[in-house]
């Protein structure tokens, strides 16, 4: 996790692919922690009606400059077509540089890679 997050930026999403029965939360959260976040950390398990919640802790994250970790995208297929143009909104002049958007999801033809 410390390679990936050393590259990443505040508008690009991390993303870990599941597999079954892999859930990186624990190590994910420990890794939080020992960066600093882990009082600067909201997580949601995204499914049905979680979407306008997620829109919100991810537009607070971006102000605030916490994390955001969306769990189980592929349970909010109907949800990834906004999630896909926030991102794509992000903007590196108004997001603050702490900011980071973390997803997880199993393999599925629906998740938006662009």
């Amino acid at each position: 996790l410390g390679a990936v997050y050393a590259d990443s930026t505040a508008t690009i999403p991390l993303i870990f692919v599941l597999s079954t029965g892999a859930d990186p939360t624990a190590i994910f959260l420990k890794f939080a922690d020992e960066q600093g976040f882990g009082k600067k950390l909201d997580t949601i398990s995204l499914g049905q009606g979680q979407g306008p919640l997620a829109e919100k802790l991810m537009s607070d994250g971006q102000e605030r400059g916490s994390w955001v970790l969306l769990q189980n995208c592929h349970l909010a297929v109907s949800w990834l077509p906004t999630l896909e143009r926030m991102v794509d909104q992000f903007d590196p002049e108004l997001v603050h540089r702490d900011f980071r958007l973390w997803l997880t999801s199993m393999p599925s033809k629906d998740f938006p890679v662009s």
